[in-house]
């Protein structure tokens, strides 16, 4: 199965900001990097869940500190 189908799971329409700015990179990137003979789909998709949900909660902090 091709890496990009392995990234269903990552659904950008739910995102917005600089998470789905994230998001939409990696599902083009990981077309490119599959490619690599050293490429690691699963080492690239847990850093992906990492940074995704590192920026989503920095999202709603930001939004914590920002309301009036």
């Amino acid at each position: 199965m091709s890496a990009e189908l392995e990234l269903r799971w990552l659904k950008t329409e739910r995102l917005s900001g600089t998470v789905k700015r994230f998001a939409e990179f990696c599902k083009d990137d990981v077309k490119k990097q599959s490619q690599q003979d050293d490429f690691d789909f699963s080492v690239y998709q847990d850093a992906i869940k990492q940074v995704v949900e590192k920026l989503d909660d920095s999202i709603a902090i930001g939004e914590v500190f920002n309301a009036d």
